[in-house]
């Protein structure tokens, strides 16, 4: 018998454990309130009314949607969620109860409901979240006695147990809401802001050390802005305005910390310029700039009503005018080429600044549209920020569309799981086996987007089901008679078998859940220690067919598709490169770069997507991955430098008076188109090693930019001069990610080894 000071040590070592393997013990939290609304919901309904059907349908409302999926979000996010979930539930028990009249009806219809439910991964991490529970619920009723008069005990049932989550997620023990995405973008335009402000002032007391903290902050908070390192319940992915406004910003903040880097690289003497002697110095307009982030930081942050363009507009146009007279005013030689080069770089930070703000007014006010005065030359129901103002089901239609294709990995699990479920419904019924619901439970959780996955989770499910199942039988003999006993078990046994997942791992989850299963179903029939091995027959059987069904069906999942998506990306931001060249050569209309601006958004889409569903799955660690992120950066990055070059500098589509100079260009184009394309034939072939794609020229663009300095008859054309100058620029850009890209590769294989997938 312990003395009360060794208890106490005791208790604090058991409670230091917990929060190492519990940090705040959320998991924990977690168990007890459902462990309190599947107890309440199950103990009440079986033994006050007497009701053992809606006893099951309460407590797997609870299990449902409090274990087997993850709602996230703030608390109303959270309560609307659960609302909605017990309304497609209501929808789903009904639909499963009425097919389940025999065994091809129900197949069928397992089939049609899991391809569909599975679909609503598109609506982003919230809407993924509860995709399990909700097939839990249709596949519940689905089995025989085929019984339509209880419907409205099911019915009853589910709405107890969803309700009684609702109340506890609420008021019990409630989890703390994640951090909003929208944070994080704050904190990247206020640490922008003060970079900007840094470069201007670097020559002051102290200017190089709050010049190194700046860039340091904000590389920080741009970083903290990849979506791979951001968890999953806080990424804004889903179909909404407001998401895809949060996405777009994020993606508009990181090209400016990369442009504003470049600008400190390129000629940081120029950033501040005291004399104001050079023309084309961008001070003002960085002012501008930190200015504006500004008032996107505020915004974000619920101090400042949405920011307004008309300084930064402002800042542009003088910035734009100075440049043109700079073009009057600069003779021929290196000195030009330097300054054509700082001013391009500023002129893509205003640019991204300026889609900074409108992505911040579509986050803020997601139900209005981008206004047509603010996208001049765009069509604001076609520009990048269509969205705005869409109602959320042609939102939701969109990005369907855009994924119904087998080339899509959503549409590709959603078949995957859609024909495995029904598979195991089909076997389950035809072999007549006595508890075909938790068949296909197994192949419901077990199945994952690749072979590899698949393959990794069955082991420790077998494992703890197998010892689950030994100690069911125990259990079941010493307590079984007693119902008094087992009833008092139930909070336990889910408390236990909910936080183990997190404190102990899979196989002890496994392990908790068959034990939970044989509690809980000791209270409806009377217990037999068959429960525990025909639990664990059950499992073989559904994790037997997820298997094979996984392999048979794009097996690879993300790994297999993420190669082919980057190579299409990469070949439609070829052809975006070539026609936006052109366009500001005078050589093509303003619509050749708009019609490839929207198919290279659909590749992106999917290939985002793709490249999402590879981060999640289980693959071989191979010295020769490629990393996908890196491609999905460049693709990014083009689409925007064609957005960038759309809006600046202004003036008709004539060609330039210059064919000489004209030819020289498209020479340059032509090198780094081919390099693209030569680049998705790499990533679309395996075998060829991406070492051997040439680099573009070392210093073309500069030899460019020094032929427009040279120019006699420059003054005469200037906005003509500054779109050559724009092109050139974008060309350098360009050509900086294609380096960027070799120098990422994975290193040069022996001859023979071929370049195995990431």
């Amino acid at each position: 018998m312990l003395d009360a000071p060794a208890r106490h040590r005791s208790g604090r070592r058991l409670l230091r454990w917990l929060l190492r393997r519990d940090p705040g013990l959320a998991a924990t939290r977690r168990a007890v309130r459902i462990a309190v609304a599947a107890s309440i919901g199950f103990l009440v309904c079986r033994y006050a009314f007497d009701e053992p059907t809606v006893a099951v349908y309460a407590v797997f409302g609870v299990l449902g949607f409090g274990v087997f999926s993850d709602i996230s979000g703030t608390p109303a996010q959270r309560t609307r969620t659960i609302a909605a979930c017990c309304l497609a539930g209501l929808v789903l028990v009904s639909v499963g109860t009425l097919l389940a009249v025999n065994t091809w009806a129900a197949t069928a219809g397992v089939l049609v409901a899991g391809v569909l439910v599975a679909l609503l991964a598109l609506g982003g991490p919230r809407a993924a979240g509860v995709v399990v529970g909700l097939h839990l619920l249709y596949i519940l009723p689905s089995f025989p006695p085929f019984e339509p008069d209880q419907l409205p005990l099911r019915l009853a049932g589910l709405v107890i147990g969803t309700g009684l989550l609702a109340l506890a997620d609420r008021f019990l023990l409630p989890p703390a809401a994640p951090l909003p995405f929208a944070r994080r973008t704050a904190t990247a335009a206020r640490t922008l802001a003060v970079h900007l402000e840094a470069l201007r002032h670097c020559d002051g007391p102290d200017g190089e050390a709050a010049l190194a903290r700046a860039r340091r902050d904000s590389a920080w908070a741009a970083e903290r802005l990849r979506l791979a390192g951001v968890p999953v319940d806080e990424r804004p992915t889903g179909p909404g305005a407001a998401d895809r406004g949060l996405t777009h910003l994020a993606a508009a903040l990181r090209a400016l910390h990369s442009r504003v880097v470049a600008l400190e690289e390129l000629a940081p003497a120029a950033l501040t310029d005291p004399s104001g002697t050079d023309p084309e110095a961008p001070t003002a307009l960085l002012a501008a700039i930190a200015a504006s982030l500004h008032e996107v930081a505020a915004a974000l942050g619920g101090h400042h009503v949405p920011p307004g363009l008309e300084g930064l507009d402002a800042a542009r146009a003088a910035f734009t005018a100075r440049r043109l007279r700079a073009v009057q005013l600069l003779g021929p030689g290196e000195g030009t080429v330097q300054e054509a080069e700082t001013a391009v770089a500023a002129s893509q930070i205003a640019e991204e600044q300026r889609i900074v703000v409108l992505a911040t007014h579509v986050v803020l006010l997601p139900s209005q549209p981008v206004p047509e005065s603010v996208t001049p030359g765009d069509d604001p129901a076609r520009g990048p920020f269509s969205y705005a103002g869409a109602s959320p089901l042609l939102l939701w239609w969109r990005r369907l569309r855009c994924h119904l294709t087998l080339r899509s990995v959503y549409l590709q699990n959603a078949l995957r799981l859609g024909v495995g479920l029904a598979i195991a419904r089909l076997v389950a019924g035809e072999l007549d086996v006595a508890h075909g619901f938790w068949v296909l439970l197994a192949t419901l959780t077990l199945m994952r987007t690749s072979s590899a996955s698949t393959r990794a989770a069955l082991p420790p499910a077998v494992i703890g089901t197998t010892i689950g199942g030994a100690l069911a039988v125990g259990l079941v003999l010493l307590v079984g008679p007693h119902p008094v006993a087992t009833a008092a078990l139930v909070p336990v046994v889910v408390v236990v078998a909910v936080a183990s997942g997190r404190i102990a791992g899979a196989i002890a989850a496994q392990a908790c859940f068959t034990l939970v299963v044989a509690v809980l179903f000791a209270q409806l029939s009377p217990p037999t220690w068959e429960l525990g091995p025909e639990r664990v027959l059950d499992v073989l059987l559904g994790a037997v067919i997820g298997l094979v069904v996984g392999a048979a069906v794009w097996p690879r999942g993300g790994h297999g598709e993420v190669r082919r998506a980057a190579a299409l990306c990469l070949s439609d931001a070829a052809e975006l490169v070539d026609g936006t060249t052109d366009w500001l050569a005078g050589a093509a209309p303003r619509s050749v770069v708009t019609q490839r601006l929207a198919t290279m958004a659909v590749g992106l889409a999917r290939y985002e997507a793709t490249y999402t569903q590879f981060r999640s799955e289980r693959g071989p660690t191979r010295g020769h991955d490629l990393d996908w992120l890196v491609v999905l950066g460049v693709v990014h990055r083009v689409s925007r430098g064609a957005r960038s070059a759309l809006a600046e500098p202004p003036g008709p589509d004539e060609a330039a008076p210059w064919p000489a100079l004209t030819a020289r260009l498209r020479a340059d184009v032509d090198v780094v188109v081919d390099r693209y394309q030569r680049w998705a034939v790499v990533l679309r072939t395996e075998g060829d090693d991406p070492h051997q794609v040439p680099a573009p020229p070392a210093g073309f663009v500069r030899a460019g930019l020094r032929a427009v300095a040279d120019l006699p008859d420059r003054t005469e054309h200037p906005v003509r001069v500054l779109r050559l100058v724009d092109a050139w620029g974008w060309l350098g850009w360009l050509a900086d990610d294609l380096v960027v890209l070799e120098r990422l590769a994975p290193p040069r294989r022996p001859a023979g080894t071929p370049l195995t997938p990431a």
